[in-house]
């Protein structure tokens, strides 16, 4: 079942799901001063129009991450089916929205499109990481890191060619919409692998569920909860005729395993809420910063703009081979959170070319991504890989809505002195203020890197700094406790056996596959707090008129 053969086409069919929503993403962002002009709305107004997408997916992806991980519900085939639908629907508004000009229609499209975009994303982090954990999951991340930044290039180069050559703006919208419906084919063929191959009945349903190798705290009584059978190999009956099985629990997805997450995990929403809010942000602004502050053309601003996609095209899967072999995930997480310093510092001080700042921005926009995603894949247990991907999504999303709203905000205050002569001057200083809450957040997200490096030291014994030779050493650790394990109960010695088992679960804690002994309900309460926050300041803004006056 996960020879590469069936591995190859779940593979690709991941990767395509979501080339729409990156694709539409993309578009929207840059199309940004169009847009505004058309529909006659300020940029706090824009900030909510993109900001409403991220926010329906503060709570949708760890809804997505249950799917995937517990397929006695709706499972992810059908659940994957049913988000590229909403996708192509909510798309297909937004590019209504953008022939008419009506902002409501396209603040419905967006909201629909963002029910599935965060969502799909998520599925495919979860759904990848279970196939690929095992030996490859870094390269992969790499290479749908890659192919994500190649599509929002595409779209960030093309968006302003396509509007000049058609005459409207709306056409881009369009051709998002159609990388959106093929999304769905694809959807379909996965569909259809996973039934051919005995994972799913031909309306969907999944049977049987990829696990991999890697040892954790769950044992077979999952397996049994799904309808499998056990073998005689799975139980040995020792000389006195009890049936030996190993220590394990058995799982099921309930809400109360999120008090039991590891303190580590939880650095990966604290670097999202930090660090990759200020990379998404900054991403859907850069084309209109740049045509502002350098006094340029639209389209000469999409070219440089599209500058910060460029190195994690080749740079993110080389960096998955890379971090895969030897390791060093957080060093490379706290140097792309210094780069990203760096590149705010010259975008927001200096002259140079704009071109320096943003691909020094796409360096980090390479590194932190593939640490951070890597790293979640490798704290969790192998059954909750897609709450651990979902978790970390709704994190990026609370930090996105919160920061992009913000900047939005700012924006709007920082302009307009009222004098009509100066405008070039005004639009140039018009993201003073947004740059510094950029940089502000950047230093924060080295301090947070620190931290994380720290933790991981003191608590794993830097299991996410490890390269393959040491994680492979800490694997085969696990299997020999394991094997000790039974041979000292088969020889009927109680304190021994007890013994193994305590090592063993240690041996598991540094591979990041096991769960807290004790529910901590701290680290949940302030990830509530911070996702109530994004909703509050979302409406705060949206629905105050007052903010018209700052147009």
């Amino acid at each position: 079942m996960s020879s590469w053969k069936m591995k190859l086409p779940i593979l690709l069919c991941m990767l395509s799901l979501p080339v729409g929503c990156h694709y539409l993403e993309a578009t929207v962002g840059t199309l940004k001063t169009t847009l505004k002009h058309a529909m006659h709305i300020n940029n706090t107004q824009f900030s909510i129009l993109l900001s409403s997408v991220t926010l329906v997916n503060t709570v949708l992806p760890l809804v997505a991450g249950f799917f995937v991980d517990d397929i006695t519900s709706l499972g992810s085939i059908r659940a994957t089916s049913l988000v590229s639908l909403i996708i192509l629907i909510g798309s297909l508004l937004v590019s209504i929205g953008g022939t008419i000009n009506s902002y409501p229609c396209m603040m419905t499209g967006q909201i629909i499109y963002g029910l599935g975009g965060g969502m799909i994303v998520t599925m495919q982090e979860g759904i990848l990481s279970r196939w690929f954990r095992d030996k490859q999951l870094t390269i992969i991340i790499g290479v749908m890191l890659g192919l994500a930044r190649l599509t929002k290039w595409v779209a960030k180069m093309v968006a302003y060619p396509i509007v000049n050559s058609t005459g409207s703006h709306a056409w881009p919208l369009y051709v998002a919409t159609i990388f959106c419906a093929s999304g769905v084919a694809m959807n379909f063929i996965y569909w259809l692998v996973m039934w051919r191959n005995g994972c799913a009945t031909i309306y969907g349903k999944e049977i049987i569920q990829f696990q991999g190798t890697y040892r954790n705290q769950f044992g077979n009584e999952k397996q049994d909860q799904q309808g499998e059978k056990r073998t005689e190999s799975n139980m040995t009956t020792n000389s006195t005729g009890t049936r030996y099985q190993p220590k394990r629990l058995s799982f099921k997805w309930t809400f109360s395993l999120l008090f039991y997450i590891p303190s580590t995990y939880w650095m990966i929403p604290l670097i999202q809420l930090v660090m990759s809010s200020v990379l998404s942000s900054f991403d859907d602004v850069a084309t209109e910063y740049v045509e502002f502050r350098y006094n340029t053309t639209s389209i000469m601003a999409g070219y440089q703009s599209s500058l910060t996609q460029v190195v994690p095209i080749i740079g993110a899967p080389l960096l998955g081979i890379l971090v895969h072999k030897y390791g060093y995930r957080l060093y490379s997480l706290l140097f792309g959170a210094l780069l990203l310093t760096i590149s705010m510092v010259l975008l927001a001080y200096t002259w140079v070319t704009p071109a320096v700042g943003m691909i020094i921005f796409s360096f980090a926009l390479a590194l932190g991504p593939v640490s951070v995603l890597s790293s979640a894949s490798l704290l969790l247990p192998h059954e909750l890989a897609g709450t651990g991907m979902g978790l970390h999504k709704c994190a990026n999303n609370i930090g996105t809505t919160i920061v992009s709203v913000i900047v939005g905000y700012v924006q709007d205050l920082t302009y307009h002195d009222g004098n009509p002569h100066d405008d070039v001057s005004d639009l140039q200083e018009e993201y003073d203020g947004v740059m510094i809450f950029y940089m502000s957040l950047a230093v924060c997200s080295i301090l947070a890197a620190i931290l994380f490096l720290i933790i991981d030291r003191k608590k794993l014994s830097g299991w996410l700094q490890a390269n393959r030779v040491e994680r492979q050493r800490r694997l085969g650790l696990v299997e020999t406790k394991e094997e000790e394990e039974k041979t000292k109960y088969f020889d009927g010695d109680k304190e021994a056996t007890q013994a193994l088992h305590e090592e063993k679960m240690s041996a598991l804690k540094m591979i990041g596959s096991r769960l807290r002994a004790k529910k901590a309900y701290t680290y949940v309460l302030l990830y509530s707090f911070w996702l109530i926050m994004s909703w509050v300041i979302f409406f705060t803004f949206a629905l105050m008129p007052v903010y018209q006056s700052y147009m």
